[in-house]
Formats: C-alpha cells, structure tokens, sequence
C-alpha cells in the first residue's frame, strides 16, 4: 500500500463515522427543537395572547417551521465558524472544509446543507455515496466542492499526501 492511500483513508471522514456523527447531531437538533417548540406553545399563554386564527395557523405550521430553520442554522452556523464542525462531528475529530482545506463561508455552507437536505428527502440512500468515493464526498459534498477531513490528520498532512482537490 502506498502513502498516498493510506494517508487518503486516514484524513477523509468515512461513511460510518459520519453516521455516528450525524447520529449525534439528530439528537441534540430533536432536544433543541422540542425546547424551542415547547416554549413556542406556553408563551401565548404567559403573555396573555387569545389564539386568533393566524395564531392557530402558526402553532400549527410552527413543527414544520422548526424542522425546516433549526436544523439549517445549526449545521450552517457550526460548520461555517472557527470550529468548522457540528458538535457531532467535532465529537469525532472531523471538519468541514472547502477544496482548499479553509472553512466555509455561510452561504456556502448553507448550499450544502439544502443539497444535502433536499437529497435526503428525494433518497435516503444517496449517502451511501460516500463509501465509495475516493475522498469518501457525499452528494453534497460533490456539488459543493467540500470535504470532511479528520482535523487532526489535516494539520499534520506531510507533503507526501494527496491534495484535496
């Protein structure tokens, strides 16, 4: 086996890792979605508000409002700060970064996220992609030119590896 192999398997993040990691962030996204929701059903009546019928069409569309905001500012915001990770994938040493190696700006990161959004919704198992692409892309990653690299592995890249690009 080569160098450049062996150091390709090492900084690109894989399919199960970032299951895992993905895994991780459904799960503080569902804690964060019910607190939000939850606070969103009891303020009307802490502040003393009668439920007209554009209130009541906003607790109603209010679940889908979340789903669709919540997790887009949590994936966007995380990945295209300092941290370049969502704490699921900060979890296991993994980072969101541009050809380039540099951090996303948020408009980049945001058409990752809907990419990867709208890919989900359309077919679950697009994100099988990423097994068998060389630097294990999804769909999204592809279409964004980005890659998910271990951060510790990327600081210590030696001449001997491979570009991202």
């Amino acid at each position: 086996m080569t160098a450049t192999s062996d150091c390709t398997k090492r900084i690109y993040g894989g399919f199960w890792i970032r299951t895992a990691a993905f895994v991780i962030d459904l799960i503080i996204l569902t804690a964060i979605v019910l607190l939000v929701g939850g606070a969103i059903y009891i303020i009307p009546d802490l502040l003393g508000i009668k439920e007209t019928g554009f209130i009541q069409v906003l607790l109603m569309l209010w679940p889908l409002i979340l789903w669709l905001v919540v997790p887009w500012l949590y994936c966007v915001l995380w990945e295209s700060s300092k941290v370049r990770a969502t704490p699921g994938k900060l979890v296991f040493s993994l980072i969101v970064v541009d050809k380039e190696g540099k951090r996303l700006g948020f408009l980049h990161a945001s058409g990752r996220y809907w990419i990867k959004a709208i890919s989900f919704v359309i077919a679950h198992i697009i994100y099988i992609v990423v097994a068998f692409t060389a630097k294990k892309q999804g769909l999204h990653d592809l279409c964004t030119n980005t890659f998910v690299v271990n951060k510790k592995e990327l600081q210590h890249m030696s001449s001997n590896c491979p570009s991202l690009q």
